[in-house]
């Protein structure tokens, strides 16, 4: 407030400062209590997009919003197709950071050569081909989370330098100069067990206990298949709406006594193509592969719609691959020796 002189002049001012900090801590203390009495909430249906009931699943619930509490890294376990990124999503989206950048990586698909690049990214020049500056994966998950899906096919010497990162050393752009600080939460996933990984070398100690803060286990769906009605009403209504093909007492035995290798992301092709095809097609070929897997397809199915060969040839083609794929839980290299192709002609 400014105190005028009778001349017109400008005297002095007036005015107080006040510190919001203790403010602020309550506010987030508030939030923090808010996240805690969630977690005692029982019998919850679903969590953002994960669904369930399972008594294990409400154990990952309360794990998912005590680690959206606090900023501590976190590692998810779980078999292929048990929604590892569906948790992580789900504890980005309840943080403090929810409107931050959540970006996710598939650390098996970067060849060990392009690690540094892709993660710290790099300057024009830096390399034949670097036509322009690029970021990478920390610049682009500033303030926000990054996701690391398999974390497990990391090799070692890159794990050194995320450690370095995540101790605060900080990174430097290929072909810069100016070292960077990594502001993000990391959650990481594996279908591994990386206990087993540090005793048998394949990955650092000092690594493990930097990304093993906050361990959440997903559960397979054979060991939850009391969450399969949830489930088959949840993708039913996702892919039919009300024009959905019956389920009757055959079809939910087979999909009740079914051992669900591909967990709920299989369960999800299977109804989808259920809906599609109306007919009920696991895709899980035998030991005898090929045949096996023509074997369990419907006459009607082969020439329905089919005006081609080449037709029916691609659409064989896709459920093999996909068949593949599902029994080798996901894993490309395994799908891609099954069909003894090369892995860059399966991707």
């Amino acid at each position: 407030i400014g105190i005028i002189s009778p001349s017109g002049k400008l005297m002095e001012i007036e005015g107080f400062i006040s510190d919001i900090t203790d403010h602020k801590k309550e506010e987030q203390q508030l939030r923090k209590e808010n996240i805690s009495l969630k977690t005692t909430i029982k019998e919850r249906f679903r969590f953002g997009d994960i669904i369930g009931k399972n008594p294990a699943m409400q154990e990952v619930y309360t794990l998912i919003s005590k680690a959206a509490a606090t900023d501590a890294n976190t590692i998810i376990y779980g078999e292929s197709g048990t929604g590892k990124e569906l948790v992580a999503r789900a504890i980005h989206n309840v943080s403090d950071n929810a409107n931050m950048p959540f970006v996710a990586v598939n650390c098996s698909a970067i060849p060990e050569h392009l690690f540094e690049s892709e993660f710290f990214g790099y300057k024009k020049g830096a390399f034949t081909g670097a036509v322009g500056d690029k970021t990478g994966y920390f610049d682009r998950a500033a303030e926000g989370t990054l996701f690391l899906d398999e974390l497990g096919e990391i090799d070692i010497n890159a794990q050194a330098k995320l450690l370095r990162v995540i101790e605060g050393g900080g990174y430097t752009p290929v072909g810069g100069k100016e070292v960077r600080q990594a502001r993000v939460r990391i959650i990481g996933a594996t279908n591994r067990n990386l206990k087993d990984e540090v005793k048998n070398g394949r990955m650092r100690e000092d690594f493990f206990y930097r990304i093993h803060v906050i361990p959440i286990t997903l559960p397979p769906l054979r060991e939850r298949k009391d969450d399969l009605t949830l489930l088959i009403e949840h993708f039913m209504e996702l892919y039919a709406g009300n024009d959905r093909p019956p389920i009757t007492g055959r079809v939910l035995n087979r999909l009740y006594n079914y051992e669900w290798p591909g967990n709920v992301r299989e369960l999800q092709n299977v109804l989808q193509r259920y809906v599609t095809l109306k007919t009920l097609d696991f895709m899980n070929p035998g030991e005898s592969g090929v045949g096996a897997l023509f074997e369990e397809v419907p006459e009607d199915f082969r020439i329905s719609g089919l005006k081609t060969l080449a037709e029916a040839i691609a659409l064989y083609e896709k459920r093999l691959i996909s068949a593949t794929l599902e029994k080798n839980r996901w894993h490309k290299q395994k799908a891609a020796r099954a069909l003894d192709i090369d892995r860059k002609t399966l991707f």
